[in-house]
């Protein structure tokens, strides 16, 4: 594929923190108002999924809400058992894209793929669907998203009532994609000055289907390892008006997921069963204040404080031929392997605007900070004995920011100004560094940063408004690249406090439109980073330690991996998308995304694995109130070879992917006021391929010898031509869905 030339930047938005939303309005902006109308579209624009548009998809997960989205895809590290992993926004993923909750930080992903068979590590795990009002995706740097923010925002009581004194609704749902089932009811209630909801999910269903068609045991194996997963899900809110100006506010959330894995690809002549447990918990409180008024100098604001608690508990169950070292009582050559993960953390968010006209200018000012105090524990009983994959730490994150929509006529500037602070002091209890300290010693780390930012649109007309955007970013490095000591077997990880926080520069520049039957965007973007973190293989420079409790006697490992830092990294490209309503309920609609990467190693730019390939969307759809239709055509090109990361000599490794093409049929049916059906067919043909963003990780690049996916014994096994069914994506799926309102 021919390279187009660097064009700079694209349009973005949503700035990483909770903020009021604003709306278009009209062509004069009073000196007071609220939620800041505005002339032309804000230069720093977010892409937003609503619940309408989740609902139609039979969105079961993050990964298939957001699956129409350009730039966007989500990981779900196929043949694992991580689950929805990340969110990669133009070819940046994991924790350089921040993940929030009505503004409360998800917690950190999973460093390290080679340990997805191990637990289900997911950030995406973390939420359910079912409880989405809305999706706010910045494809820009802010705070501390390096790639962007994914910003959830989940049900208002409001919005369940829509200014009735009570209502509600029953929502079931299947689809075959997993075979899964859900049931959500939910209730919400107004009486003078209090308003109040209650939501419940049950969800239950089996694995992701694949194209394999071979059962049995196995590494030749090529369908879906069997898996069971049910979870329940609760979410309440309460709003207490103390007068028309300020609202308090109550949030309660529980989810609990829970998925068992009969691993038969995994069985060989060592051992005759592998079994995977995994349990998620989330619990998180929160107590907010609201505030809104058309006069003063302030018009809104929102803060809010929180404690939030996630904790994963996973279990891999061994049948050895021969036994092992961590025998299960009364049970022959049996072995267990327990992993425990918990974050909890409390904060506080706080974000205010204010609008004032002073001549001919209009001013939109937003501002406000955050605090995030994390406490951080892991646990891992493996071969030998008890230890800590990362050190248990304290890790605090804080920031503040300004920003401004300063608008002269047709012509809108928007300075901003973030602050960004990390503290992480990490705790040397039951960590493992070697007998002589090998593996490093541990170290308090804390880094800061001033990120600018600059937009700059100017509307000719409301089809012709074109824009320039610059934004500084900053990331701080994990706490599991910085202090880790991971050993499963045949490979392990290293921490290295040595690493320095990540920075870019992004520029984008663009064109868009919209009247009230067109809309369309049109930009590129060019983004530069610093001191760029990627795992590096240091077996050959290494020894391992010799403490017993961390590695087996005279062992020999080929992959020891450690996060370093990279010069330099470069990822550029494109986008552009379009609405049109050609005739009454009648509208199409597509976009593509487009993008390069590199990274310097050794002074030679090398392809980097995590940018995705180009991807066209093209839609047609009818909707009307009692019914609607619609169908999709989505095509994706194939990741050349000269664009993953080269290989050592005398490896090798097989690439599946290849162009493919995909046609997705929806619709749905209103025949009352209060009851509505939905249906949807994807991949209609039953094309068989392979989703880049889910085997991205088992490719080789930098940091391994070959594309390897960890084993849960730390063995690897790589994608080749014999198992890479196994790793496809799903077939035909179909899922319904009913709905009664009341």
């Amino acid at each position: 594929m021919r390279r187009s030339p660097k064009i700079i930047a694209l349009a973005v938005a949503y700035i990483g923190f909770p903020a009021v939303v604003y709306a278009e309005g009209e062509a004069h902006l009073p000196t007071i108002h609220v939620e800041g109308k505005r002339v032309t579209p804000s230069v720093f624009k977010d892409t937003k999924v609503k619940a309408d548009t989740i609902k139609k998809q039979g969105a079961v997960d993050l990964k298939t809400a957001l699956k129409d989205v350009p730039g966007v895809e989500v990981l779900d590290t196929q043949g694992t058992r991580q689950g929805n992993d990340s969110v990669n926004i133009r070819g940046l993923s994991g924790n350089r894209v921040g993940m929030t909750i009505d503004g409360i930080e998800l917690p950190e992903a999973n460093e390290m793929k080679h340990t997805g068979q191990y637990a289900i590590f997911g950030r995406g795990n973390f939420m359910d669907v079912s409880a989405l009002s809305s999706v706010d995706i910045s494809k820009n740097a802010r705070g501390f998203g390096l790639g962007g923010v994914v910003a959830m925002h989940t049900l208002t009581p409001d919005e369940i009532l829509q200014d009735k004194d009570q209502g509600g609704y029953i929502d079931t749902q299947y689809n075959s994609v997993d075979k899964s089932t859900a049931v959500t009811g939910v209730g919400a209630m107004r009486s003078d000055r209090w308003r109040g909801m209650v939501l419940g999910t049950y969800r239950k269903g089996d694995e992701v289907d694949n194209r394999g068609n071979i059962g049995g045991k196995g590494a030749l194996r090529t369908k879906s390892d069997p898996v069971d997963h049910n979870s329940r899900y609760f979410l309440t809110k309460h709003e207490f008006d103390i007068n028309d100006k300020n609202t308090l506010n109550f949030t309660a959330e529980y989810l609990s997921r829970n998925q068992w894995t009969d691993s038969l690809s995994q069985v060989n002549n060592t051992y005759t069963d592998v079994r995977g447990i995994d349990d998620n918990k989330k619990t998180r409180f929160s107590l907010g204040h609201d505030y809104h008024s058309d006069e003063g100098l302030i018009q809104s604001g929102k803060t809010q404080i929180y404690w939030q608690q996630t904790k994963t508990d996973s279990s891999t169950q061994r049948d050895y031929v021969k036994g092992c070292t961590s025998m299960v009582p009364d049970r022959n050559n049996r072995c267990v392997f327990d992993f425990t993960n918990k974050d909890k953390v409390w904060g506080l968010t706080t974000d205010w605007s204010s609008h004032f006209d002073t001549g001919s200018l209009s001013q939109e000012w937003r501002y406000g900070l955050s605090f995030a105090h994390h406490e951080l524990t892991s646990d891992w009983q493996g071969y030998y004995a008890r230890s800590k994959p990362n050190a248990d730490n304290t890790t605090i994150r804080a920031s503040a920011y300004i920003d401004a929509d300063l608008q002269w006529g047709n012509l809108v500037v928007s300075p901003g100004l973030s602050a960004a602070y990390y503290n992480m002091k990490p705790n040397s209890n039951g960590f493992v560094t070697g007998i002589n300290g090998e593996i490093g010693e541990l170290r308090k780390k804390h880094q800061s940063a001033l990120t600018p930012r600059l937009g700059i649109s100017y509307q000719i007309t409301p089809l012709l408004v074109p824009y320039f955007q610059y934004a500084r970013g900053f990331n701080a490095p994990s706490s599991q690249q910085l202090a880790s000591s991971w050993n499963p077997g045949n490979y392990s990880s290293w921490g290295n406090p040595n690493l320095k926080a990540e920075t870019a520069n992004n520029f984008e520049l663009g064109l868009r439109g919209k009247n009230d039957v067109f809309e369309y965007g049109i930009a590129g973007f060019d983004n530069h980073y610093k001191n760029f973190i990627d795992y590096v293989n240091i077996s050959d420079v290494v020894k391992l330690p010799a403490d017993a409790v961390w590695s087996r006697p005279g062992s020999k490992q080929t992959l020891v991996l450690q996060a370093q830092n990279f010069s330099k990294a470069h990822i550029y490209g494109g986008e552009a998308y379009a609405r049109w309503k050609f005739a009454p309920d009648w509208k199409v609609n597509g976009s593509i995304a487009y993008s390069r990467g590199s990274i310097r190693q050794e002074g030679v730019d090398r392809p980097l694995n995590s940018v995705m390939p180009v991807k066209v969307k093209l839609g047609l759809a009818y909707d009307k109130e009692v019914w609607g239709a619609n169908v999709d055509l989505t095509y994706v090109a194939k990741k050349d070879d000269s664009d993953i990361q080269n290989v050592p000599k005398g490896t090798s490794y097989y690439n599946p992917s290849r162009n493919y093409a995909l046609v997705d049929l929806g619709g749905y049916w209103k025949p009352t006021k209060h009851l509505s059906f939905r249906a949807g067919v994807n991949n209609v043909f039953n094309k068989k391929y392979w989703n880049w963003a889910d085997i991205a990780y088992m490719m080789p690049n930098v940091n391994s010898q070959s594309g390897t996916s960890g084993q849960s014994d730390g063995n690897a096994t790589k994608l080749t031509r014999d198992n890479a069914d196994f790793y496809s994506a799903p077939g035909r799926t179909f899922n319904v869905g009913l709905r009664y309102t009341f």
